[in-house]
């Protein structure tokens, strides 16, 4: 009954999007009821969300409340998709970067207010719109930083959306209090153009991941302990590993070349990471079992998804 009451508290402090959603994705749940691994499905995903409820709880209203506040009417209208897979989008990408960070500074036994959460969603979104662009639209990163917008694209909803977000950024975490932010800015644009070469056992993507997640990490406090940035090292490569080996088909489809494609057991290399991530922050940490709860858990989870072939919910949505 507890459970329910606070699921029940989750879905009433949703925006309506939010509660659009939750709906759908409880549909969903009892539409697969005739599956036969459906029990094991329920499994994974109970298995994901109690191992760190509230903070899980915590980062999805975060993240729905971003949606909210940052993502204006007329950007949705003018979306090529529907509004509700506009939300899943940026919703999902906003919650699980939020957890991921909230989790590690714990792990140093650093506690981040509603405000830092606030700056970190927004800085969610700029990604995911800046990968669109990039990735999608093939435009060129320069371009997208450059100081002076781009009057050929203004006509891009997109890339309206992103200068709203770099506007929204420098407001919110402003260069007096965030310096190592735009300090670290200039080094992260740049390792987005570095491409894998051959069949490396180090790609650049872990080290793309690392700059990204440092870049979050400083838009929410501005002073890190030096201990926390060396373990990005360690926790990004796993997360990037994870996030390839979720992409994996649709990355094989494409030709794109990943650590995870490239490894003769996929599967065992990404457990391998984690195993290195939980030897590191074990022994270099303070607190570090919520992180790898959390994070062995979400890993489970994508391995499910992966064996099971089973579609990823944006086709749903």
């Amino acid at each position: 009954m507890l459970k329910l009451v606070k699921i029940f508290g989750l879905y009433v402090s949703l925006s309506g999007y939010g509660k659009k959603l939750f709906r759908r994705l409880y549909r969903m749940l009892n539409d697969a009821r005739s599956l036969p691994h459906y029990q094991e499905m329920v499994a994974s995903i109970n298995g994901t969300m109690s191992a760190d409820k509230e903070r899980w709880f915590s980062c999805i209203r975060a993240s729905d409340a971003g949606f909210k506040e940052f993502i204006p009417a007329w950007y949705i209208a003018q979306s090529k998709v529907k509004p509700e897979q506009l939300y899943y989008r940026f919703f999902k990408m906003g919650a699980i970067l939020l957890y991921e960070h909230s989790s590690l500074f714990s792990a140093y036994n650093i506690s981040v207010d509603t405000q830092a959460k606030r700056r970190c969603i927004l800085m969610a979104f700029l990604k995911r719109v800046y990968d669109d662009l990039v990735d999608d639209e093939h435009i060129d990163k320069e371009v997208l930083f450059d100081n002076q917008p781009n009057k050929e694209l203004l006509n891009n909803a997109d890339y309206r959306l992103f200068l709203d977000f770099r506007k929204r950024i420098r407001e919110i975490a402003p260069l007096s209090q965030f310096g190592n932010y735009y300090a670290t800015l200039k080094e992260v644009n740049d390792a987005q153009g570095v491409q894998p070469i051959g069949n490396t056992a180090r790609s650049p993507i872990p080290y793309k991941i690392r700059n990204g997640f440092l870049l979050d990490m400083y838009i929410m406090m501005n002073n890190l302990p030096s201990e926390l940035i060396r373990a990005l090292d360690v926790t990004a490569e796993f997360f990037a590993c994870l996030d390839e080996f979720y992409d994996y088909d649709e990355d094989r489809v494409k030709g794109k070349i990943t650590y995870i494609k490239q490894r003769q057991n996929p599967k065992v290399a990404l457990e391998k990471k984690y195993e290195e991530t939980a030897i590191y922050l074990g022994s270099n940490s303070p607190n570090p079992d919520g992180y790898l709860k959390g994070l062995g858990n979400l890993m489970k989870n994508v391995l499910f998804t992966r064996e099971n072939k089973l579609n990823k919910l944006s086709l749903f949505i």
